[in-house]
């Protein structure tokens, strides 16, 4: 895989907009048309109660995602499960819910034959953690790869030190999902963070922030230094960079969407050239 193939992008990157939210099988024909050849499909729909991919028509949905895989050449390359906002804290009612909705999150993954499916650590120590994602390895049904995604604050696990106690001892079946905000507003050191994890980091969210919210800007809307990531991802890291950047373009109108993805391509032609750059002689 050369640079230029490495750009991809979650599906909700203009998923919302002043007039709503739109779905990603609605949104799958406008990337491809604009020149997106791989994508990270958003299972957070599965959050909303009425998503249809928590009914009895989700298969359909699955299908539907299929054939415009194949009608527009794409592929899928990772996927985002949906997740509970603070697990321990549920009833045990609640738990089996939450867990059933990440299983078939899985499903409909490996289905669409996707490699992996990022998930969220759970509010609770690097033991519990452990035991929640070996329970849900034991009830998968299909051999798909969990990347936990490092969150923002101290209450979650947030720190690559942590993340690496939680996969050592699951790995090659959990792996490592870098988030750059959470990294950024977390105060972790981007460069450092992706030295530490190269060898089980196999996912990325790539987005900007201002160190303090968690706003899902593209690169360089934010204050984070890509000159000194794109140098580390060079050295580093082989995989795909992907934008987790859903909140961008909220507050404009669906006429602009085309423009915003557009946008999103040359910012991506950007960040290749810094680490060519640091290739070259």
């Amino acid at each position: 895989m050369t640079m230029q193939d490495r750009i991809s992008s979650n599906t909700n990157l203009v998923a919302f907009s002043r007039e709503g939210k739109r779905t990603m099988e609605t949104l799958i024909p406008l990337y491809a048309s604009s020149g997106y050849r791989v994508l990270d499909l958003n299972f957070c729909e599965m959050m909303n109660p009425s998503s249809i991919l928590n009914t009895d028509k989700g298969w359909e949905y699955i299908e539907k995602l299929k054939e415009e895989k194949h009608k527009y050449r794409i592929d899928y390359i990772q996927a985002h499960a949906p997740y509970p906002r603070d697990y321990l804290s549920l009833s045990n009612t609640e738990k089996e819910k939450s867990d059933m909705e990440i299983l078939l999150s899985m499903d409909y993954a490996a289905a669409l034959g996707i490699p992996q499916i990022v998930v969220h650590p759970i509010k609770g120590s690097i033991r519990e953690n452990i035991e929640y994602f070996t329970s849900l390895l034991k009830r998968r049904k299909q051999p798909i790869r969990l990347a936990i995604e490092n969150m923002e604050t101290a209450s979650e696990i947030y720190s690559a030190d942590s993340l690496l106690e939680i996969v050592k001892p699951l790995y090659p079946e959990c792996s490592i999902c870098l988030d750059t905000g959470h990294a950024h507003m977390a105060g972790e050191n981007i460069v450092s963070f992706i030295r530490k994890t190269q060898n089980y980091l196999t996912a990325t969210h790539i987005a900007d922030n201002n160190g303090k919210s968690d706003q899902h800007l593209l690169p360089g809307f934010g204050t984070i230094c890509w000159e000194e990531v794109m140098k580390a991802f060079k050295e580093h890291y082989e995989g795909y960079l992907n934008y987790e950047c859903m909140f961008f373009s909220r507050a404009l109108p669906q006429s602009v969407s085309e423009s915003v993805i557009e946008l999103s391509l040359s910012i991506g032609e950007w960040l290749l050239s810094l680490a060519a750059e640091e290739s070259a002689p």
